[in-house]
């Protein structure tokens, strides 16, 4: 073999053996870039999580803000709501005048029924939305409002039975006189009417007042009306309205605006 062919014979020899090379060489390339492409791919699904995640935290953090706030406002309606209802009732309550008619004050105290109901309402609206501070001073407004009711109430019914015993004094004084004698004993002993307490000497009293009411064309009705002063100072463990109402308020003030 010339040469040449030696030449040629080596070369295809070493071509041969270059290909199982690049082969391997190209296998470790190939790997290579798909673990790079895994790893990127892996890189960009994370960031992609991660940042669907934020979006989502994003929404969730706005949306319970914006709960929080309707929460609120549905708070402070039903509050101010209630507080209107409980001032209409009070007003009602308190602007009659002992010198009105009989008639008057029939019609003044039916007006005061259909406001009881819709204080009784909106305050069970406030129970429901809470929170408990303020319910629970809620109840003591709406308690503390038809109590002060009660007592403006008998205050003047009082006033003007006085003031009706008082006028017949130009006519019958003498029976006046004797009314006015009767009177304090009487509210004496008047918690014990309908009781073994109550003594016979009491009993004469009251048959006593009952004819002189009679004499002076009274209705006898005014007799308890004068006598009980029960309804004046009732036995409850309330705060006044005046301080009923500025807990009620702080209750309030203090579930919207919490620190």
């Amino acid at each position: 073999m010339d040469l040449q062919g030696i030449g040629a014979v080596s070369a295809a020899a070493v071509t041969l053996f270059g290909i199982p090379a690049a082969l391997v060489v190209g296998r470790w390339q190939l790997r290579a870039a798909l673990r790079a492409s895994e790893e990127t791919a892996r890189a960009g699904l994370a960031q992609a999580d991660a940042s669907y995640r934020a979006a989502l935290d994003a929404v969730r953090a706005q949306g319970h803000v914006e709960h929080a706030q309707w929460r609120r406002g549905v708070q402070r309606d039903a509050y101010a709501a209630f507080l209107q209802s409980v001032l209409s009732y009070h007003d009602c309550a308190t602007n009659l005048e002992p010198s009105a008619e009989e008639a008057e004050m029939r019609s003044r105290t039916a007006e005061l029924k259909p406001l009881k109901a819709d204080m009784s309402h909106k305050g069970w609206v406030v129970r429901l939305e809470g929170p408990e501070e303020v319910s629970s001073a809620a109840r003591d407004l709406q308690v503390s409002a038809e109590v002060l009711a009660v007592v403006m109430r008998g205050h003047v019914l009082r006033m003007s039975a006085i003031a009706r015993i008082t006028e017949r004094a130009h006519t019958h004084a003498q029976e006046v006189t004797r009314v006015w004698e009767l009177i304090p004993c009487a509210q004496g002993f008047w918690h014990t009417i309908g009781t073994a307490e109550m003594e016979d000497s009491s009993t004469e009293v009251l048959e006593e007042l009952r004819r002189l009411f009679a004499r002076l064309e009274l209705s006898q009705g005014l007799i308890p009306t004068i006598c009980d002063s029960s309804s004046e100072s009732p036995s409850l463990d309330l705060p006044s309205f005046d301080e009923a109402i500025n807990a009620f308020l702080r209750a309030a003030r203090s579930a919207l605006h919490p620190q």
